[in-house]
């Protein structure tokens, strides 16, 4: 790689002009082995640092020095180009710097003391002695710390070590607002439903640098391995002389079950009472409201105010902020 080339970061290269070439230290933390109609090889990444993401491709004419493979540290030299409406860099030097301690190129999660604590205000609060004891039963020591650690997603919203925490506490959060604006909710099953609908992704990813499935996420998904994960706990109370009762034990299940809110995201039942229906949608809503400030921010877009299309999404996102100015009334 050219020494004399200023190293930028994935917000910077975002903001550079198509095909001004670009270098940068990255993560890899998604990769992606492909053969061309022509029989070559080639890599789609997906690249990091604590300032975001951003995609690149790796075509046999790149001068590559090391193995690529997910959690390792590049060096990247290449030009900024645009592909099925999102920005990319096509590699042109990369190589793999082992001595670059990964962790740096992570995104961090922002006051995570501060999360843990809340969290385990809400761990304390429910009063009904049964899903007390539940939560006590479920988050042990250990389940606690990977808990702490692991990402909420691979992909599309709080994927990052610790996002996990920070989703569960904000679906607890919006939960307990909910409950306090309707009053026939039952808050503690609410709450219970929040701290736990995402609870078997401890098993669901890899205990790695980067967000992989392990085999048993891949297979059953933390959906199902969270409905086991409640029976193993209930069974065990049970076996300790406590009377769990057995339809608040369905409606915890059902609440993790149904909480993607439709089959086609991968909920074998829908929502089918009110502390379901609100657990949906507020964990919809975080993580939503995730997916709209990061595109807000990155500003990935030939359109002024407008991300480009994301096809993943099926949308463009509209990224004008307005506040109200003397001038905006002037205007």
């Amino acid at each position: 790689m050219e020494s004399n080339k200023k190293l930028l970061t994935v917000q910077e290269i975002r903001a550079s002009d198509q095909g001004q070439q670009v270098a940068g230290k990255f993560l890899i933390l998604d990769k992606v082995y492909r053969k061309t109609k022509d029989g070559k090889d080639m890599h789609n990444l997906k690249l990091g640092d604590s300032s975001g993401e951003i995609d690149a491709v790796v075509w046999e004419n790149c001068k590559l020095t090391g193995s690529l493979e997910n959690g390792a540290v590049i060096g990247i030299l290449g030009d900024i180009g645009n592909f099925a409406g999102k920005t990319q860099i096509t590699a042109k030097i990369i190589k793999v710097l082992a001595e670059e301690d990964p962790h740096l190129y992570l995104k961090q999660v922002e006051n995570r003391d501060e999360l843990i604590e809340r969290f385990e205000r809400f761990l304390k609060m429910p009063e009904d002695p049964y899903i007390s004891m539940l939560i006590q039963e479920v988050f042990s020591k250990d389940i606690k710390e990977k808990f702490f650690h692991t990402p909420a997603a691979k992909r599309i919203h709080h994927n990052y070590p610790g996002g996990l925490l920070e989703h569960t506490v904000m679906v607890a959060d919006l939960c307990l607002k909910a409950a306090d604006a309707y009053p026939e909710l039952n808050r503690d099953l609410l709450l219970c439903g929040a701290l736990l609908h995402d609870l078997a992704k401890v098993d669901e990813y890899q205990n790695g640098i980067t967000p992989q499935y392990t085999v048993e996420g891949k297979l059953l998904g933390h959906i199902v391995m969270g409905s086991e994960m409640i029976s193993h706990s209930i069974t065990n109370l049970r076996s300790e002389g406590l009377d769990f009762p057995q339809r608040l034990e369905w409606m915890i299940k059902h609440m993790l079950l149904s909480h993607h809110g439709s089959l086609e995201f991968g909920s074998p039942v829908i929502p089918l009472f009110p502390e379901a229906f609100v657990l949906h949608v507020m964990d919809n809503l975080d993580a939503k409201m995730y997916v709209f400030q990061a595109k807000i921010q990155d500003k990935d877009g030939e359109e002024e105010h407008f991300t480009n299309y994301d096809s993943f999404f099926a949308q463009q996102f509209f990224t004008y902020r307005y506040q109200y100015t003397d001038d905006e009334q002037k205007d």
